[in-house]
């Protein structure tokens, strides 16, 4: 009979994701939790899915209706705060609440300061989560801290996991509907082959928890891939393994196993090291015939200096010929960057994106250094007074929590901006076949700026509004000579020259200005002057920010997750693209966003460019203040 009989699991979501359904968490690792429990305990939940629209309700509801006596909660540093709602909740219910993850293994005395956790388990947590629901805390449990009559105890470390075979797979079944997704019917699922790493980069959190490299062997990886393969769609895997061609022979006998099972209805994303692609160029093609669609490649850097400095192992050269592999075998490769390392200048910053594009990448994300609590590179930032801010809610990658090398904050936060624009500019607007698509995906940009930047409280509407800015200003001097829009034809109506204005405020606006010649179109993005024979349409900065104001993240995430999954079911798209239609999150979506359409339409009124100067002199500064200044963050 075990101490804990009703227990629930959770995993905290980050206070700002970028909006984009593939990147949130699949909550595999409490799965594996739930794994080593479910024949021990009267019953197991994870009880709300943390990102409906209003999930503290959705779990204060399951509590007053469930009988449940302790909650595990997963946390990252970025989710910190959201965990502890969770708690709050959960002991207001008379729980026994206990945190695991990343930041309780880093910072476990802090953690336990609080009065809504009862315990932390520090580093793996399958075996330390088993004997604390079967006895109880005491301090018999290695690898758990806990409070015993307001005294904070530290229980010795718990060894490594080295037979990773012996781990119950994760117990999939009882996560919550999701996306219209339940269970093992994730569209989005992520599986670990592996743990730990053997390279120690001084940024990275990987080590603090999982330390040396450990691996499942194929057989036990094929065991969970059947649990979760389906021919009805075609799922979107990720092996989220920190290396997972660390072993290219154990990977190539996955994939074999894999094939000789068919277990290929998959397309997977993982992320890799640049020299383990280069030394598994000869199974590329066996890895793209198992569903192998997308990697991300930690670059981190174009600067060989700050590569040795953050003990990356890798170099300019070897991250591009990786590159060159993956275009070769047609596999979409993604670059990750860091700014803000202690020896860079704005200048070596500027460097990333032309960098990125000269070595092939098509898709990249530029991150902020963020220093997470027991790492390297933590220690070394705080040493050099290079910290700003410990609002662990920012740190997830974007937030801007250092000032490195005396570059102010609010120069790296626009160098944030400036990567992505200087960087997507181009692509943005020719990968898009309309004009209408052209503009709106300048907008969702500028919306992704504005909800990076909306949860640091040290930004003024102004401070938004400039890095917003610094994102258009980073496309100047891009053009298309021959696009051919679906939708040219609505230039006809109004004189084959048109110009979409963002505007910023008095002299500060960027066009994106659209010609027609035969059937061909022209668009060219430049500063804003006068264009007597155009005629401009405005977009105002503030205006696009009280959109986003009124689109909260879970509704992006839902809305863009919920697309994905109709448009991956080949049984059931018409109905499912039927029900997101008449989904609330969308019609409330395509409400606000008509309303920002038809206000920008009826405010430009289609006058000619010099018209439209003499109406913009007036600055937005002197108009009433949108609610973005007074409004905390919506997550």
């Amino acid at each position: 009979m075990s101490y804990f009989k009703n227990v629930c699991l959770l995993k905290a979501p980050q206070k700002v994701d970028i909006p984009y359904g593939l990147i949130i968490s699949d909550i595999t690792e409490v799965c594996y939790l739930a794994g080593m429990v479910k024949d021990d305990v009267d019953s197991i939940a994870i009880p709300v899915n943390t990102y409906a629209n209003n999930p503290l309700r959705d779990f204060k509801r399951y509590l007053n209706t469930h009988s449940a006596d302790m909650i595990g909660i997963s946390a990252m540093t970025g989710a910190y705060s959201n965990a502890l709602e969770y708690a709050r909740i959960a002991k207001e219910h008379g729980l026994y609440v206990v945190l695991g993850g990343y930041h309780p293994t880093a910072l476990p005395e802090d953690v336990l300061t609080s009065s809504y956790v009862d315990a932390v388990i520090r580093g793996e947590g399958e075996l330390t989560f088993k004997e604390l629901v079967n006895n109880g805390p005491s301090e018999e449990v290695k690898g758990l801290s806990f409070k015993n009559n307001g005294t904070i105890i530290h229980n010795p470390e718990r060894g490594l996991i080295e037979d990773l075979d012996t781990i119950p797979h994760p117990f999939r079944e009882i996560r919550p509907k999701r996306f219209g997704n339940a269970g093992n019917d994730y569209l989005f699922d992520t599986i670990f082959t592996s743990r730990g790493c053997r390279i120690k980069c001084s940024f990275c959190s990987n080590d603090m928890v999982n330390k040396s490299w450990r691996c499942r062997s194929p057989e036990n990886v094929i065991e969970e891939l059947k649990m979760i393969h389906t021919t009805k769609k075609r799922k979107i895997l990720k092996i989220w393994d920190a290396n997972v061609l660390t072993s290219v022979d154990r990977m190539e006998k996955i994939v074999d196993l894999m094939f000789e099972n068919d277990l290929t209805n998959f397309k997977i994303w993982t992320e890799s090291r640049s020299t383990d692609i280069i030394k598994a160029e000869r199974i590329m093609k066996k890895l793209h015939g198992i569903g192998l669609r997308h990697v991300s490649l930690g670059i981190e850097s174009p600067n060989l200096e700050t590569l040795k400095k953050i003990r990356k192992a890798t170099t300019p050269k070897t991250c591009e010929k990786a590159i060159e592999i993956l275009n070769d075998y047609k596999i979409k490769v993604q670059g990750y960057f860091i700014i803000g390392h202690l020896n860079e200048t704005v200048e070596d910053i500027k460097r990333y994106p032309e960098y990125a594009r000269m070595a092939g990448l098509k898709q990249a994300v530029f991150m902020v250094m963020t220093p997470y609590p027991g790492t390297q590179i933590y220690e070394e930032y705080k040493r050099e007074n290079s910290i700003n801010s410990y609002n662990w809610d920012m740190y997830n990658n974007f937030g801007t929590v250092v000032e490195p090398n005396k570059i102010g904050l609010k120069t790296l936060k626009k160098m944030l901006a400036y990567c992505n624009g200087k960087f997507y500019g181009i692509d943005s607007s020719s990968r898009q076949r309309t004009i209408s698509g052209t503009i709106l995906e300048a907008v969702y940009r500028l919306i992704n700026v504005a909800v990076i930047e909306k949860n640091d409280d040290r930004n003024s509407l102004g401070d938004l509004k400039d890095c917003m800015f610094e994102y258009l200003h980073a496309l100047v001097g891009n053009e298309i000579k021959d696009a051919r829009f679906r939708d040219a034809n609505l230039l006809k109506k109004f004189g084959r020259k048109i110009i979409f204005r963002f505007y910023h405020s008095r002299g500060k606006s960027v066009d994106f200005k659209l010609t027609m010649n035969g059937k061909a179109t022209e668009l060219s993005i430049t500063d804003s002057r006068m264009e007597a024979d155009y005629r401009c349409i405005s977009l105002y900065l503030d205006d696009i920010l009280n959109f986003e104001e009124r689109l909260p993240l879970q509704r992006i995430i839902s809305l863009s997750s919920r697309y994905d999954v109709a448009r991956a079911n080949r049984i059931k798209k018409p109905v499912i693209f039927l029900k997101l239609a008449m989904n609330r999150n969308f019609l409330a979506s395509l409400y606000h966003l008509s309303s920002l359409l038809i206000k920008t339409i009826l405010r430009s009124a289609f006058q000619k460019t010099h018209k439209q100067f003499s109406t913009d002199q007036k600055p937005l500064e002197k108009q009433p203040h949108s609610s973005v200044a007074q409004t905390p963050a919506k997550n």
